[in-house]
């Protein structure tokens, strides 16, 4: 298929493309090994997970850009992972090899699905609105993720959850959400990853006298 010369691949585009769609991803590293380990309650280990994630992310990405020829990025869901340790692991109470060992033969399953007319049939017996309603639900899923790691919300017993206490987490989210909205505004590529970049750059420069705790108090006081 021949494409125009504002279709055409741009170096720089891509480029900028894919340093913001791996940073804006990237958190997916450390919350799904979070999710997976369940602080040690599912009994998988963090690190394993988390190897296993990148790794993932790392292989099928590569895939879906080498051979697929698709400008997308492959990570795993947010959504089947809380499912996966919050109802079949801790609500049902199968062990974590047993659990894994079923999502391998759902990936067979789906596998073979796929590579059938069954696939398109599935995809279309689907309503358009419970499509819809299932990307939103994932959306307020990954928001209320990013809500309790700001700080907006806390747990709570009696309502399940509450506002929290506007901290330094917070602060830092309206600062990033403000910087990506006005670079937005004015159609800047960088948007997005300039607001990660100021934000990492205050949170790292916020954490660093916490990193020398540990350190001599002849050290601590240089």
């Amino acid at each position: 298929m021949d494409l125009s010369a504002a279709q055409k691949p741009n170096l720089k585009t891509e480029a900028i493309a894919g340093v913001t769609t791996f940073f804006t991803m990237a958190y997916i590293v450390i919350v799904n090994p979070q999710i997976l380990s369940a602080g040690g309650k599912t009994g998988m280990a963090f690190n394993g997970v988390l190897t296993a994630t990148i790794l993932i992310c790392f292989t099928m990405t590569m895939l879906m850009g080498l051979y697929a020829k698709l400008p997308f990025a492959v990570a795993p869901g947010m959504g089947i992972n809380a499912f996966f340790t919050y109802t079949i692991i801790l609500g049902k109470g199968v062990p974590w090899p047993t659990a894994l060992g079923i999502i391998f033969w759902a990936g067979i399953f789906f596998l073979l699905v796929s590579v059938t007319p069954v696939r398109e049939s599935i995809a279309k017996a689907i309503p358009a609105e419970l499509r819809i309603a299932a990307a939103a639900g994932i959306g307020i899923f990954l928001t209320f993720i990013g809500l309790k790691n700001a700080g907006f919300i806390v747990a709570d017993p009696v309502t399940f959850v509450k506002l929290g206490a506007l901290g330094k987490p917070a602060l830092l989210t309206i600062l990033g959400l403000g910087i990506s909205v006005f670079l937005m505004s004015r159609k800047n590529a960088f948007a997005f990853l300039l607001a990660i970049t100021v934000v990492r750059h205050f949170r790292c420069v916020q954490a660093r006298p916490a990193a020398f705790d540990h350190l001599n108090p002849v050290y601590r006081s240089v």
